[in-house]
């Protein structure tokens, strides 16, 4: 909320009773004075010198403090123009007075002129201040439009027209009693007009009530003391009398009271500004911070939307590759069969590729987060000693890996092979960072925040040039890389972001230039687990293995086997490898068909499904519907990728992962 122009600020009850206090007060002096008026006292001239030259700095003052508002009403500048012509008359009446500045007689004009310009100075002043009440509106009304700088053109015009008329009559001379000077007729009864006018004034206001704002309340006393000393320093009869010095010290702080008025509202304004901009730069550190937390926010959102993309492009992916792969594993065991001893050789260096192939695929599972890791309660301290140990043969002796464990370290939930893979990663990474050499730093330790969550911190660290800022925003990237081509496929880190995201952590990058860089795996750790859990006695078969899933399955030759998958080439080699071990085999493009050959009478001892597949009854729903039929029937559901593998184990349905040759896929029959 703005503050407030000091003419629209409001008079408390406290500052209204103050201001009438001070008016009596002042009357009352009168009155004492009243009997005394005519006093006569020393003859010191210069005194109107001195306070000429104080009223004229104390109204031009309060006059530059009144136009610096930036709202002015009119009725603002109408009483600024009342001290800026108050300002020039003071000036003028020390010119005119003689002996003020000069001891032998005025600076310029006619010793006479004096009387003229005080006569038209009080009164000009009272008649200012009763054009700014009439020009004020009610309370309640509005205040006119904003003031232009006709007032103060006014007050400057009016002024010099007191001036020059001054100087062209002697209309105000004084009087000569023949012992002292006194004031003639025209001097007493103008002075009692301007007395008349500021009277009228503060009964203007009174009536207007305008004595509810806090410049009028002030301008009332003002407007008092300027009647009363008028009236009083005249009722004396001349200059240098008791009421004649009185008026000029009433006069002093009668001026003085709307300056200390401006000065105690623009301290206020003052404090006000200060509080507004303490205000205002905490608004804006906190609205800094939003920013930053926002754009935080987004970057990570981005981030998480772009891997979740790239994740259902991985996922697709992974599922036609481990098709294709699974047609090459299965003509690659047809062939070897053909060819014998002779192609072993050959066969090997093939299986090796579609076993790189495969983890690529499995990678490409992990870029956002979206395969279900295979958790299970792990003893990390000697995981990780495990996994040191494991790396050194894929480092030379140029890069000793130090562990640096803190106790304690509690068990986690997590899936060992993954974990593996991910500092695997991180690990060569750090040795490509130090071409020349140097330790590579394996740590662990655990932390709790001010909530009390505990979290594990695993960070691999090198000593090599550090990641340049514009490449660590795109570590995460899959397949960037800023390593030579055939060095890398750039699917790392990604595969470290996705298992750290699957595995409910985070990761942290901490690179500088020249000081190497430390990436920090965050893993939060359940109450139950920061009591250090122990892993769980027999805990590390994966549930997607072939000897677990498929526990239970036990197949015969000569025993009927229903085959369905959609991919012609799969189907066919699969149709192939399992004739080759003495099975019947009956194949079906989808479910539907499938349904079908039951309709007909086929009677499967065993039914072999894809799990994703077309015409909208995938493999899960076919085992369903054919165990509905047949609850001795035996399934082996069978996937490259899908979401639903996990649905389908927590079922009881064996499933297999593609690829797969005949001796895993018979080692999930016979478990």
């Amino acid at each position: 909320m703005p503050y407030p122009e000091v003419v629209e600020e409001v008079a408390s009850r406290s500052q209204l009773r103050l201001a009438i206090g001070l008016s009596l007060l002042l009357l009352a002096v009168i009155a004492l004075i009243f009997p005394h008026a005519s006093q006569p006292l020393a003859t010191l001239p210069h005194v109107s010198g001195m306070y000429g030259a104080a009223i004229a700095m104390i109204d031009l003052a309060t006059f530059w403090l009144l136009i610096s508002a930036s709202h002015q009403p009119r009725s603002h500048a109408v009483i600024a123009a009342a001290y800026l012509f108050g300002g020039l008359m003071a000036v003028a009446h020390v010119l005119c007075f003689p002996g003020a500045v000069f001891a032998d007689g005025p600076v310029v004009g006619s010793a006479h002129a004096a009387s003229w310009i005080f006569i038209t100075w009080r009164a000009g002043f009272a008649l200012f201040i009763l054009w700014a009440v009439l020009v004020e509106g009610r309370p309640g009304r509005p205040s006119g439009s904003h003031s232009s700088r006709w007032p103060a053109v006014v007050a400057v015009l009016a002024a010099l027209l007191a001036f020059l008329t001054a100087q062209m009559s002697d209309v105000g001379a004084m009087a000569s009693d023949g012992q002292r000077e006194r004031f003639s007729n025209f001097a007493v009864y103008g002075a009692y007009v301007a007395a008349v006018l500021a009277a009228g004034a503060v009964g203007l206001i009174w009536l207007r009530e305008l004595h509810h704002r806090s410049i009028f309340v002030w301008l009332m006393f003002v407007l008092t003391a300027e009647a009363a000393g008028v009236w009083l320093s005249t009722y004396s009869g001349g200059r240098f009398t008791l009421a004649w010095y009185t008026t000029r010290v009433e006069g002093l702080v009668a001026s003085a009271v709307l300056l200390l008025l401006l000065a105690q509202h623009f301290r206020r304004l003052q404090r006000h500004l200060a509080d507004t901009v303490a205000i205002l730069k905490a608004r804006t550190d906190d609205l800094q911070a939003e920013i930053h937390r926002r754009e935080s926010a987004e970057a990570k959102l981005a981030q998480a939307k772009k891997m979740e993309a790239v994740g259902q492009l991985g996922a697709g992916l992974s599922h036609d590759l481990n098709n294709i792969l699974q047609v090459i594993t299965g003509r690659l065991s047809i062939l070897h069969r053909r060819a014998g001893a002779l192609a072993d050789a050959d066969v090997e260096v093939i299986l090796r590729n579609v076993r790189k192939a495969e983890a690529m695929t499995r990678q490409l599972t992990l870029l956002s987060g979206r395969r279900r890791m295979h958790v299970q309660p792990l003893n990390l301290k000697a995981a990780l000693a495990d996994i040191a140990e494991s790396v050194r043969p894929l480092l030379d002796a140029r890069y000793p890996v130090r562990l640096e464990l803190s106790e304690p370290l509690p068990d986690l939930a997590l899936d060992p092979l993954e974990l593996e893979i991910a500092l695997t990663n991180l690990m060569t990474n750090a040795r490509d960072a130090m071409p020349d050499g140097g330790s590579i730093v394996l740590s662990a330790r655990m932390e709790r925040a001010s909530d009390g969550q505990a979290s594990v911190m695993v960070t691999v660290k090198d000593r090599g040039p550090g990641i340049r800022p514009e490449v660590l925003e795109r570590i995460f990237e899959p397949f960037f890389t800023t390593k030579e081509p055939g060095k890398g496929t750039g699917l790392g880190l990604a595969q470290v972001y996705g298992f750290a995201k699957a595995s409910g952590g985070q990761v942290e990058v901490d690179s500088r230039p020249g000081q190497g860089t430390r990436l920090t795996l965050v893993f939060p750790v359940p109450e139950a687990m920061a009591r250090q859990v122990s892993p769980l006695p027999g805990a590390g078969a994966s549930p997607e293995s072939p000897t677990a899933l498929a526990s239970g399955v036990q197949l015969q030759a000569g025993e009927v086997i229903l085959l369905v998958d959609d991919n012609d080439d799969v189907r066919e080699a699969s149709q192939q490898l399992l004739m080759s071990a003495g099975f019947v085999v009956r194949t079906a493009r989808d479910a539907h068909e499938a349904l079908r050959w039951m309709d007909e009478g086929l009677v499967p001892d065993v039914l072999i499904s894809d799990i994703v597949m077309p015409g909208g009854i995938n493999g899960v729903e076919l085992a369903r519907r054919i165990k509905a039929r047949r609850p001795d029937l035996r399934v082996v559901l069978v996937t490259g990728y899908s979401d639903m593998a996990q649905s389908a184990v927590e079922e009881g349905y064996p499933v297999v992962r593609k690829p797969y040759d005949l001796a895993a896929l018979l080692d999930a029959f016979f478990p």
